[in-house]
């Protein structure tokens, strides 16, 4: 009898201790799913911010003739330009505006962004592009310049519009130009 006992508390031992395994091994293959879908929650955030980095990168080189000239007309006195190198800059700014219209439409949308969001995307770089239209048009009518700031506030706001979605905190672009 005690043999039988002992042969069947190792035969119950056993049991509990193969079903044990076999319970731990779903929870380890739940673990990398739970973490995969975390990391696809945040590809897209990266994926955004990555294209925005990108962008921001390219206005700069778009902007900053336009810094140049409003600086230029900003020194007085003894530390005015003279014409001949305001004309300059000017003409400058203007030729990277063009540069900017011309070049924005051709700017690729990351496709690993939902149809939503790219769609959001696109339709705030048609009005950065407008922005940059009216800033080439405000280089000669002031009014123009005032509204150009309006259409890359709105550049902005659409733009924002997927932080929100994905909720990140908005971006504040016309402060890194």
């Amino acid at each position: 009898m005690k043999k039988f006992l002992a042969v069947t508390a190792a035969a119950v031992l056993a049991l509990s201790v193969g079903c044990s395994k076999e319970e731990e091994k779903p929870k380890e293959e739940a673990k990398p799913a739970v973490a995969e879908k975390k990391e696809d929650g945040n590809a897209e955030k990266i994926t955004l911010l990555n294209f925005e980095g990108e962008l921001v990168n390219q206005l700069r080189g778009y902007h900053a003739p336009f810094n140049a000239y409003a600086a230029g007309l900003e020194k007085e006195g003894e530390e005015a330009l003279p014409q001949a190198e305001l004309d300059k800059l000017k003409a400058d700014a203007k030729a990277s505006g063009e540069k900017a219209v011309a070049e924005i439409p051709s700017i690729e949308v990351p496709s690993d962004l939902t149809k939503e969001h790219q769609e959001s995307v696109k339709a705030s770089l048609e009005e950065l592009k407008k922005s940059y239209e009216a800033r080439v048009a405000g280089l000669e009518d002031e009014a123009k310049a005032t509204e150009a700031d309006e259409l890359f506030t709105a550049f902005e706001e659409k733009l924002n519009t997927v932080h929100e979605d994905l909720k990140m905190i908005p971006g504040k672009f016309a402060s890194e130009l």
